[in-house]
């Protein structure tokens, strides 16, 4: 049985409580980006310049937490793969919390059935209805849309919010590794 230094694992802890206190307060940063993305995506249904902006928010959270790894490689401590893994992951999970509880926020407080609307209202217009039409053929496409606006209309907000946290979950899995790979230690 081979014995391990208590410093070794000190120090091992040390980092591990270190990467989730960074890991924490960055995805704080990644967080309010997601809300000013959501926030203008939402905004955008009723102007499509805010809508295009939030875009840019969302896409502006990849290149935000490669700056952040590249920032704490260079004034905290080395980080191989695994850990600016580690903390890019736990960074963008942390966003995606902070960004599921302003969903919620909007769709219990704000929302009104703004959304539904806005999208009831869109269906009515003929080019849309020929564009259905012509992605569903021999199917009513009107009316599945319909029934899907109003099966999301009767979802209640915590509901919604849980769907949305599986999505923004997803999300940050996908992105962490390659903002991993651009802010890690190349040595």
């Amino acid at each position: 049985m081979s014995e391990t230094n208590p410093n070794d694992r000190r120090q091992a802890a040390t980092e591990a409580q270190q990467t989730r206190a960074y890991a924490g307060y960055y995805g704080l940063w990644i967080g309010l980006c997601w809300v000013l993305s959501f926030g203008l995506t939402m905004a955008g249904l009723k102007s499509p310049l805010l809508g295009n902006i939030g875009m840019l928010a969302g896409i502006m959270s990849l290149p935000l937490g490669a700056w952040l790894l590249r920032g704490f490689r260079d004034h905290v401590g080395a980080l191989p793969l695994r850990r600016a893994w580690h903390l890019s992951w736990m960074m963008y999970l942390a966003g995606a919390l902070i960004c599921t509880a302003a969903q919620y926020i909007y769709f219990a407080y704000l929302d009104d059935g703004l959304l539904v609307r806005t999208y009831s209202e869109l269906l009515q217009q003929p080019e849309v209805q020929d564009m259905l039409s012509r992605m569903l053929p021999g199917q009513d496409a009107l009316g599945l849309m319909d029934e899907a606006l109003s099966t999301f209309a009767s979802t209640p907000p915590s509901q919604l919010a849980f769907q949305f946290l599986f999505l923004n979950v997803l999300l940050a899995s996908v992105v962490a590794l390659p903002v991993a790979l651009t802010g890690r230690s190349k040595s």
